[in-house]
């Protein structure tokens, strides 16, 4: 019959078993139902630090014209400074593993001769031990991960080392698919841009508004508080369409060099209109039908199409209202002249807490004057 200390032993041993397991598990749906890498990444990494019980952790990926490893994510008490560095192919640890496709568990880096010191004597951080895995995607070599210092001076080991392979299958995956959503999403932007730059081009005094109206957007965007990279993106896709109801506006109205009629004004309000039904059948975009529908609404309410008032007013719609008239007032137009940015940025002062949301024209004159100074 078994003793105590042995039972307790096996009980331990199949208690980490179970952690480990529930770890791997937890991984892959964290990368099911997260896009962001920099996000995925960060939370893959500090669930592996927490289970293996380590300082700190990074994902290399290869710069193969430079035969360089560059950081993508560094986390511990040094990341900040170690993502200035790169790594020749060769040299060091990840070096190593990076030019042999395999992984390395490293109990104690100053008695290995592959240890390389210079990311350590430029963070000032104090490796004493490492697990580094090579990220092999389809076959090819990625990148590299890694993981430093098990806490309380102790070794990693070949449980540790098995964990990390398999969180290091999963991150190369990840980055692979990052890489081509990205590649996708830049694809949707650049024929959606194509689409809106042919609208702006109906009208040669318009030419490279959409564009500013997206500059515009995002630096009001970047600087509101709390909005995330994916409230951003929406932000961004929403500038870029605001005016793509225009398509359905006649030539003869949008290019009148004098003022229009009151029924030739009715019709080109309606353009919002014409935005939101061009969009409505594309799943993708069709959560950013209130952005392009009210981005004419005023804060007091007297706007077009509904007269929404205040917050009623969604927030990115209020955004565009302010940079889609800034930009209106300083270009040309075939009924007057430009004014000048000082006029402009004090008619949205003027106007702030009847056509515009004061708080968001507060944000804009600011940071569009830091823009200014640098």
């Amino acid at each position: 019959m078994p003793d105590k200390k042995d039972m307790k032993s096996k009980l331990s041993d199949l208690q980490e078993k179970i952690k480990r397991l529930e770890t791997l598990i937890d991984t892959s749906l964290v990368f099911s139902s997260i896009l962001d890498l920099s996000e995925l990444l960060n939370i893959v990494l500090n669930k592996a630090e927490e289970v293996m019980e380590a300082e700190a952790s990074s994902v290399f990926l290869i710069d193969k014209a430079k035969r360089e490893l560059y950081f993508i994510t560094a986390r511990g008490e040094k990341g900040k400074e170690a993502k200035e560095i790169r790594v020749p192919m060769g040299k060091g640890i990840v070096g190593w593993v990076a030019e042999h496709g395999r992984p390395l568990l490293v109990p104690d880096v100053t008695k290995d001769p592959r240890w390389f010191k210079g990311v350590d004597k430029k963070t000032k951080f104090v490796t004493r031990s490492i697990i580094a895995v090579p990220l092999i995607s389809k076959g090819k070599m990625i990148g590299v991960s890694e993981v430093l210092n098990k806490k309380g001076n102790r070794h990693f080991n070949e449980n540790d080392l098995e964990l990390f392979e398999a969180l290091g299958h999963q991150i190369a995956i990840a980055i692979e698919n990052a890489s081509l959503y990205t590649e996708l999403d830049e694809l949707f932007l650049s024929s959606i841009r194509a689409i809106v730059e042919a609208v702006d081009a109906k009208d040669p005094y318009t030419k490279g508004h959409s564009a500013r109206v997206v500059e515009y957007s995002l630096l009001i965007g970047e600087a509101y508080e709390n909005l995330s990279k994916d409230e951003l993106k929406q932000l961004e896709v929403s500038a870029i369409l605001h005016d793509v109801g225009k398509i359905g506006v006649p030539d003869k109205i949008l290019g009148k060099p004098g003022k229009l009629t009151p029924v030739e004004y009715a019709y080109m309000q309606r353009h919002s209109e014409f935005g939101s039904a061009i969009i409505e059948p594309i799943a993708k975009l069709r959560e950013l039908i209130p952005n392009i529908l009210h981005h004419h609404e005023q804060f007091d309410g007297r706007g077009y199409p509904h007269g929404l008032q205040g917050n009623k007013i969604p927030l990115f719609a209020r955004i565009i209202c302010i940079v889609d008239s800034f930009d209106a007032m300083t270009t040309d137009r075939p009924y007057r002249k430009k004014r000048n940015t000082k006029k402009a940025l004090d008619e949205l002062e003027k106007q702030s807490g009847t056509q515009f949301d004061p708080e968001l024209v507060k944000i804009f004159i600011k940071v569009f004057k830091q823009r200014k100074k640098t």
